[in-house]
């Protein structure tokens, strides 16, 4: 049978009105999003009285009961940070032994002014004057929410124990975790956050991942930390990555007033200073990168080193 143009023509003229018409009965209909190997949870703290989303990523080939037991990496920042930790950490299979991976703070659902908030409370040192130039910004932020300055700033070791006392009861009495090799992954005021965990008592981390931390927070207390621990202390057995972007070095506001690069930085030789026999610090500042767009590398980057097989 041969299809004369004509035929031809009318035929293409007919599938292009069918796919112009629309199909009452063909549409797009929400479904959850697709995240394998993940679980998500909230709990009532009863301690601070707020609520915290949890997202643990699996570890791969983890199956119920197998027998064995994890280490674990505690992502702050809750649903924010989540999704590039966790996928960092899965591209590492095989190269790392894998962590589960299990993110503590608000829900994304929860909006940007909650965690904008809730992060700045309870990632910042108390007795803290904020006469500093950074302090005065925080104020005005704090001021700008309606958020007395008592009740904005200074939730640090309420949220270090939360982490500690009702997080990691929780998640170990579902998951096989070794608590005895748990690790602290904080970007930003979470990176300062992680910084000054690092010398606190009650802190239970072995491994500390640390991405451009706001080390402005508290006019310089994480260094009177850092002090009042080597003046008790003869070792400090941990592992420390400390990572920032190049570019960061030259942002007014990142490090002008958030001293993010020469922080990190004087954290680093301080600590090289004190020759602890049982610390190893690997400081990495990345080129061409600025805030945001390092912390993908430099979680890659301490995965690769604190938990190399």
């Amino acid at each position: 049978m041969r299809i004369t143009t004509a035929t031809f023509a009318a035929v293409s003229a007919c599938l292009v009105v069918l796919w112009a018409a629309p199909i009452g009965a063909q549409e797009l209909e929400t479904r959850p999003v697709p995240l394998g190997q993940v679980e998500a949870f909230t709990f009532q703290s009863p301690s601070m009285g707020v609520t915290f989303s949890v997202s643990v990523g699996l570890p791969p080939g983890y199956k119920a009961g197998d027998g064995k037991s994890y280490q674990a990496l505690i992502s702050t920042d809750g649903d924010w940070a989540f999704s590039s930790v966790n996928t960092a950490a899965r591209s590492l299979a095989g190269v790392i032994e894998s962590p589960f991976v299990i993110s503590i703070g608000t829900g994304a659902d929860e909006g940007e002014a909650l965690w904008t908030r809730r992060r700045i409370y309870e990632f910042s040192p108390p007795d803290w004057d904020m006469k500093d130039t950074f302090g005065q910004l925080v104020s005005k932020l704090c001021a700008d929410m309606k958020t007395e300055p008592s009740t904005c700033v200074g939730g640090a070791p309420k949220f270090l124990n939360v982490i500690v006392s009702e997080l990691m009861p929780l998640v170990s009495a579902k998951y096989p975790i070794d608590r005895s090799q748990l690790g602290l992954f904080g970007v930003s005021a979470g990176g300062f956050f992680a910084s000054w965990a690092i010398f606190q008592p009650n802190s239970p981390f072995k491994k500390y991942l640390i991405s451009s931390p706001a080390m402005a927070y508290g006019d310089g207390d994480i260094f009177r930390q850092e002090a009042r621990y080597a003046k008790d202390h003869t070792d400090l057995p941990v592992g420390i990555y400390l990572a920032a972007g190049v570019l960061e070095a030259s942002d007014a506001d990142l490090e002008g007033v958030g001293r993010i690069v020469s922080g990190t930085a004087h954290l680093a030789g301080v600590l090289a200073g004190r020759k602890y026999p049982g610390l190893t610090v690997v400081t990495e500042f990345h080129p061409g990168m600025g805030h945001v767009d390092v912390v993908g590398t430099a979680v890659v980057r301490g995965l690769r080193t604190l938990y190399a097989r």
